[in-house]
């Protein structure tokens, strides 16, 4: 009798690979033969991948159509097989992947799967970051903000993933959400929050100085001040819409008196952060 760790292992692989040095600790019934029934379980396992894919990027299945989709997805099953104990994780790697079998022929729209992965991504993983639901509400107009103590100021909270993208997804995005045909993206540089308020997700587009003043807002787990809405006038009429969506949340930093001063004090930071992916898209970084 194997060893229950070697057989357990050897399973595993099984799935993993869909191949095996042996069949032997499966056995043969009056119908069908071992590797039709381990067949089964290695099908399933990897339809059940793909499912999952299916799952988390409903957008780009629709654009692409579910053969072109699924094209994909098993490639992504048979490149990077799942190492963790949670599927949520098994998408993580699905618009670099797509990234990286960009068809060289098509030009500028071929890195469009990839730039889409990534907003549905974020959706994901902004749907399971820890949320400030359930905090007190925060103040909703720059003169109350102006009355908070100092240990309160604005903090980007995880609930939030800012995108510069190569590409203009507003109308596919709201086609989508009607139930409309896909329109493919106009190819513009473009700015987008994915932000969760009221447990509820959404995309919003962003002006470029809103994007660079949300990336050099600090995020929850630094320590350092925000620039302060001194700094550019329209963020006074902007920003109780940022709380409103969730884009921002005050939150205590624990700076005591005689702080050194902030070392992000205006947008040119943010700036500084936009760097260059070969679709053109970036992320912001996430706790």
């Amino acid at each position: 009798m194997p060893d229950l760790g070697d057989l357990q292992h050897w399973f595993k692989e099984l799935l993993l690979t869909g191949a095996a040095a042996s069949l032997a600790p499966v056995r043969a019934s009056n119908r069908l033969p071992p590797a039709v029934r381990i067949g089964v379980y290695v099908r399933g396992y990897r339809a059940r991948l793909v499912e999952c894919l299916q799952k988390e990027f409903p957008i780009l299945r629709t654009l692409l159509g579910d053969d072109v989709f699924d094209l994909f997805a098993r490639g992504y099953v048979d490149s990077c097989p799942s190492r963790s104990y949670t599927l949520y994780e098994f998408g993580g790697g699905f618009a670099a992947y797509l990234d990286q079998k960009r068809p060289p022929d098509l030009g500028e729209i071929a890195g469009i799967p990839a730039a889409l992965a990534r907003i549905e991504r974020a959706k994901a993983e902004v749907y399971r970051a820890r949320g400030h639901e359930s905090d007190p509400a925060p103040a909703q107009t720059p003169f109350l903000l102006a009355l908070m103590p100092p240990a309160a100021v604005l903090r980007r909270p995880d609930t939030v993933r800012l995108l510069a993208l190569a590409y203009d997804f507003r109308g596919l995005l709201a086609a989508f959400a009607q139930g409309s045909a896909l329109p493919l993206p106009q190819v513009m540089p473009s700015f987008l929050a994915v932000a969760r308020a009221g447990y509820c997700v959404d995309c919003h587009p962003l002006e470029p100085w809103q994007y660079d003043w949300l990336m050099a807002l600090a995020e929850e787990h630094m320590r350092e001040p925000p620039p302060t809405s001194d700094d550019d006038p329209r963020l006074s009429s902007w920003l109780p819409e940022a709380l409103r969506r969730g884009l921002v949340v005050a939150a205590p930093t624990g700076l005591t008196k005689g702080s050194p001063p902030a070392a992000v004090q205006s947008a040119e930071a943010g700036r500084s952060l936009r760097t260059s992916a070969s679709d053109g898209s970036t992320l912001a970084p996430s706790t």
